[in-house]
Order: structure tokens, then C-alpha cells, then sequence
């Protein structure tokens, strides 16, 4: 029963309920910009194919599709590393102080 009151106390923290609202929308923004940029390559793959084979330019060997693969491979590191410098920042102080005073 003791396990359920700290539950219930974690659960009805005010620090608890802005933590669930910041962490739902930030998860969301980053779903949606990794979905475009991700989306935007396999539709351009499916629909427009002749696009990915041709160089980048006059003179380049570097086809258009490798450096969009490229791109989108980078992007998903750079939003993982995002994400993790934000939860850092904005997330953990808010679990430690949750944790601080429940316990």
C-alpha cells in the first residue's frame, strides 16, 4: 500500500504534470520534423526516382540520393543529440526535484 501513496504523490506533483505536458510536446515536435524530413525522402524516392541518380552538379560524381541519405542520417543525430542536451537541461531537474520531494 505504501508503494501506491508514492505513486499517487508522484502522479499529483505539479512538478510531475508540467514534466508529462513538456516531455509529450517536445516528444511531438521532434516526431514531426524527423517525419517530414523522412517522409520528404521516401516519397521523393517513390515518386520521383530519376532525382536521386542525377549528380549534385556538373562535375561531381556524388549522386543526388546519397547525399540526400546522407542528410537524413545526420538529421537523426543531430535530433537525438537535441533531444538528449534538452532532456538534460529541462527534463532531469525536474525528475530530481520530483524525486526530492516525494521521497
Amino acid at each position: 500500500m505504501q508503494d501506491l501513496d508514492v505513486v499517487r504523490r508522484v502522479v499529483e506533483h505539479p512538478k510531475y504534470q508540467e514534466l508529462v505536458h513538456r516531455r509529450t510536446r517536445v516528444s511531438l515536435v521532434f516526431f514531426v520534423v524527423m517525419m517530414v524530413i523522412y517522409a520528404g525522402f521516401i516519397v521523393t524516392l517513390a515518386y520521383l526516382p530519376d532525382v536521386f541518380s542525377q549528380p549534385i552538379g556538373p562535375g561531381f560524381t556524388m549522386s543526388v540520393g546519397v547525399l540526400s541519405a546522407t542528410i537524413v542520417a545526420v538529421s537523426a543525430v543531430v535530433m537525438i543529440a537535441a533531444y538528449v542536451h534538452y532532456s538534460n537541461k529541462y527534463f532531469d531537474p525536474l525528475i530530481e526535484a520530483i524525486v526530492r520531494d516525494v521521497s
